[in-house]
């Protein structure tokens, strides 16, 4: 062990999930300022309410977390979530030029679907390591979080696969892709093999 290296301060398991808190903190903060802009773009109505209320509730979100912080005496603030950032970028991309309505929201539930796994992740890991610490209001306060995003995944992917009796959002992109070109002497092979015209 280096000189520098025995100066390091030794970090123990409360101080990463100090650190852990921090920057789900901040992540809550960014999805919190990304979401109005989702919901704009959002043309099924059902995609919209739902990230609505998401969005109604993602800055709670995060001054629940910053309550966790309080509990564990450090500052909310000073962390950027750079995992968080990367996903909202790739929420602007590639959610900016889908023309087809029903596949511009297939893209913009699929990257909430990835915010909200982020979230499961986040969220799971620091429940864990607040129940091993036997924080049982930070533990709480994280076993809320992670089941709202659990519902949240849930949610979306209902209302991108539908159910029993109603089509998703994906097959109602999935539509113009599987179908045959109708244009005006464009011909499409028949079951045979021979061609027939389409016109």
């Amino acid at each position: 062990m280096t000189p520098a290296q025995s100066s390091r301060p030794l970090f123990n398991l409360k101080d990463l999930l100090c650190e852990q808190l921090r920057d789900l903190h901040d992540a809550e903060k960014q999805y919190g300022s990304q979401l109005p802009e989702m919901v704009s773009k959002a043309t099924s109505s059902h995609l919209k309410d739902k990230l609505s209320e998401v969005s109604d509730r993602v800055l709670n979100n995060a001054e629940e977390l910053a309550h966790a912080c309080q509990i564990l005496g450090v500052p909310s603030g000073g962390v950027t979530c750079e995992a968080m950032k990367g996903l909202i970028r790739e929420a602007k991309d590639t959610s900016s030029d889908w023309g087809d309505s029903a596949t511009l929201d297939a893209s913009l539930i699929s990257n909430a679907q990835r915010i909200a796994h982020y979230e499961i992740a986040g969220f799971g890991t620091a429940r864990a390591f607040a129940r091993c610490l036997k924080l049982g209001e930070v533990a709480e306060i994280l076993q809320h979080l992670l089941e709202q995003a659990f519902q949240d995944d849930k949610d979306l992917s209902y209302i991108a696969n539908g159910g029993w009796f109603t089509p998703g959002i994906n097959h109602e992109a999935a539509e113009p892709a599987i179908k045959p070109l109708n244009t005006p002497g464009s011909e499409v092979p028949s079951a045979a093999g021979t061609s027939v015209d389409a016109s």
